[in-house]
């Protein structure tokens, strides 16, 4: 399971908020996806940040909560046979 999730804001969040709630300084709108560790999304969660996550409903968390794929790792460059 991938430990990043994108989650979709209901509210805006400042950069003040932002710093309490231990995410990337910047100023996100209403509508947002934001991708960050799932324990960063829980923090949203909790504090009503979220797009249809009811903190106490753990079927809607779950639901808001969207894994990210990991992306494949990049190939090595082959080096000619000598």
């Amino acid at each position: 399971m991938s430990d990043m999730v994108k989650i979709t804001l209901a509210h805006p969040i400042g950069v003040h908020t932002c710093r309490q709630l231990g995410i990337e300084e910047k100023q996100y709108p209403v509508g947002a996806e934001v991708e960050l560790h799932r324990e960063q999304a829980h923090r949203l969660v909790s504090a009503g940040f979220v797009k249809d996550a009811n903190p106490a409903d753990f079927a809607s968390v779950q639901a808001a909560m969207r894994p990210v794929k990991a992306k494949p790792a990049a190939a090595k460059p082959s080096t000619p046979a000598s």
